[in-house]
């Protein structure tokens, strides 16, 4: 059986499956503060779905900003 993918293709990551894997949690606290500081990393590199940028790579770099704040 020959696979007449191209190179592109092969290289995508599957989706198939995936549909849910993001979810937005619910915000059980009254009161919170979003720091001036947090917005600007992450809007520094935001993630537009250009076919050029990879998801993954966004999330990896998403999490590692955030997992260098600690929340009370």
């Amino acid at each position: 059986m020959d696979d007449n993918r191209t190179m592109a293709q092969l290289l995508e990551a599957p989706t198939e499956g995936y549909e849910d894997a993001i979810v937005v949690p619910e915000i059980n606290a009254n009161n919170f503060e979003i720091k001036h500081g947090l917005l600007n990393l992450v809007q520094n590199k935001q993630f537009f779905g250009h076919d050029k940028e990879d998801p993954h790579a966004h999330i990896r770099y998403f999490n590692k900003i955030t997992s260098t704040m600690k929340f009370p």
